[in-house]
């Protein structure tokens, strides 16, 4: 059963045009849909600048879409009013990717912790501090720390902060904005056995956003693959990793390192040609046409639709927006 639902979500910002007082649109996400089931997570993967955040956050209606519709456990959130959907935010929560500029340095960690619930709870001082101690304990902070501030702690403390921030009222989904990628190698380890730990315990549905392929795979049910604002697949994680189906999606895969010298050495590796193309003018038709080298005529002319894949073995909704999706399956290694 779906919690989420989002359908042709697109996202609009005003940029200002060179010799011109009138802005220049920019369409950060395009036309996105994506199902997140009850319990799961959903990865979402891409380069830099594909639209990965903006979307997390026009979900969580941090950022109001241009059009389209994203329903929350049969809730549609975008015509809500602000005062409900500010109760709604109880059950919708974020974890920030900068552990260093997410939390406020005048505020004790423990003050940070508590915020939420003076917004989301009736409980007391009293009741609020037992809260955030509780938090702390199921996050890995000791409760002594509650009194101190953000700066006497290490980046990997900082999020764990920020996540016990988000958990502390209750929330049925999260939104983990690349939560490691500002954190040692070490320590992005240790924070991503955490989500897994507290998904499991606390039964969270969650959308992680990254760009570690193999941190992905490693922790989510299912990934859909960002280019340029739009979703061009989404699958179950195996079926994404062993037999992708959109040529960007394969291109991606390649250039994840094997710990196995004999199949690194051999296996071909795509290097993708040109640069991306502004979201001020992106291609016609498919968005990844100037750099896919399976291109043809009707690339230029029809933008391909998020469809069936052909090889899906499994029921895990594997599609893809290709006019000529792979067909063959490459070898990226076993899942540890």
């Amino acid at each position: 059963m779906n919690l989420l639902e989002v359908r042709d979500l697109a996202v609009d910002f005003k940029v200002p045009r060179q010799g011109s007082l009138l802005p220049a649109r920019l369409r950060a996400v395009s036309n996105v849909d994506l199902d997140i089931r009850r319990g799961e997570i959903l990865g979402v993967v891409g380069e830099s600048g594909c639209g990965k955040s903006t979307t997390g956050r026009a979900i969580l209606q941090l950022l109001r879409p241009s059009h389209g519709s994203v329903t929350f456990d049969g809730t549609e959130l975008t015509t809500l009013p602000k005062r409900r959907m500010r109760a709604m935010r109880r059950r919708m929560q974020m974890v920030f990717q900068d552990p260093f500029a997410s939390l406020n340095p005048r505020m004790t960690i423990g003050e940070l912790i508590e915020e939420p619930l003076l917004v989301h709870s009736d409980l007391d001082a009293s009741g609020r501090r037992r809260k955030a101690y509780e938090t702390m304990q199921l996050v890995g902070l000791s409760e002594q720390w509650h009194d101190r501030y953000p700066h006497e702690f290490s980046g990997g403390q900082r999020q764990r902060v920020g996540i016990a921030r988000a958990l502390v009222s209750g929330p049925d989904f999260v939104v983990a904005d690349e939560p490691v990628s500002a954190l040692d190698v070490s320590v992005q380890a240790q924070i991503v056995n955490l989500l897994e730990q507290l998904q499991e315990e606390l039964g969270l549905t969650m959308m992680f956003i990254a760009h570690d392929l193999a941190v992905v795979r490693h922790l989510c049910d299912r990934i859909a693959v960002m280019y340029l604002g739009t979703v061009v697949e989404v699958g179950g994680s195996e079926e994404i990793y062993l037999r992708p189906q959109h040529p960007y999606t394969k291109a991606l895969l390649s250039a994840v390192p094997i710990p196995d010298p004999l199949v690194e050495t051999d296996r071909q590796r795509i290097i993708l040609t040109g640069d991306v193309p502004s979201p001020l003018d992106p291609p016609s038709g498919c968005r990844f046409r100037t750099r896919c080298w399976k291109a043809q005529d009707v690339c230029a002319t029809t933008a391909p639709p998020l469809s069936n894949a052909t090889l899906s073995t499994t029921d895990t909704g594997h599609r893809v927006a290709c006019h000529f999706p792979e067909n063959a399956p490459i070898a990226v290694g076993e899942k540890n």
